[in-house]
């Protein structure tokens, strides 16, 4: 176990961007350290309190997105370089929008599995569980939301295998028809496993639970050390477990 702990750790990314990541970076480290004390965590781009270490990386190529009639930037396009970033065997990368409320992440750092994604989503709202599809492809999308890793050979090509798919997005969108414009770390991180798999199941490098998502109708009101309030529309109501969150403006606010 001391070893273990001394060779494995969590990748957190925080890049600027038209809110205040910092802000909800800073919150998720917080939230790891709380619920994860004997696990190192690092941050990378800009630096965090209260990370343990920190890489510091050039701001990666932007993604644009429009809300309504807005376009927003972001820079999500540097994860495929975690196994050269991470200083660990083993690592956790999360967003800096999935907020940790329990020990649950310990069981992946526990875990001799190389790779482990969620492929499976709990809609908090609707109280469903769903899978979704790579495009109009039968390749089920695996969620870069949180991903485990070992640092193998089998793992070295997978990287390999993200960095090309990130390269060609151009050519898969129209290979599975989705839309080339806002490039997915899903749909990449899908696509390179089923490759490595020479395109077998990928069902052992699936996390044995659900990611549990909130809608970008969602707002956060408040933030717990181990529990968060959100609203809808509809009602308000309070949940005890990991959430990875998509309203990132109400996130920032909260935080």
């Amino acid at each position: 176990m001391k070893k273990l702990l001394n060779d494995c750790g969590i990748l957190v990314y925080n890049f600027p961007s038209h809110i205040d990541y910092s802000k909800i970076a800073q919150r998720c480290v917080q939230q790891c350290k709380l619920h994860l004390p004997h696990i190192p965590v690092m941050t990378v781009g800009e630096p965090v309190d209260g990370a343990d270490q920190h890489y510091n990386i050039s701001l990666p190529n932007p993604n644009k997105r429009v809300f309504g009639t807005q376009s927003k930037t972001w820079h999500n396009l540097a994860r495929h370089f975690s196994l050269k970033i991470s200083p660990w065997h083993r690592t956790v990368v999360i967003d800096s929008d999935y907020m940790v409320m329990t020990d649950q992440l310990q069981k992946l750092f526990d875990s001799d599995q190389q790779i482990l994604m969620h492929r499976e989503w709990y809609d908090i709202t609707n109280d469903t569980v769903n899978t979704i599809p790579v495009g109009k492809s039968a390749i089920d999308m695996l969620w870069a939301t949180v991903l485990k890793f070992d640092r193998t050979p089998d793992v070295t090509e997978f990287f390999a295998l993200w960095q090309r798919a990130i390269k060609n997005y151009g050519y898969y969108a129209k290979l599975y028809a989705f839309s080339p414009y806002v490039i997915r770390n899903d749909f990449a991180v899908s696509i390179a496993l089923k490759q490595l798999m020479n395109w077998g199941s990928i069902d052992h490098c699936v996390i044995p639970w659900n990611i549990h998502t909130t809608r970008d109708t969602v707002s956060v009101d408040t933030i717990n050390d181990d529990s968060i309030t959100l609203s809808d529309a509809k009602s308000k109501f309070t949940v005890a477990f990991d959430c990875h969150v998509l309203n990132k403006e109400s996130l920032a606010d909260a935080c």
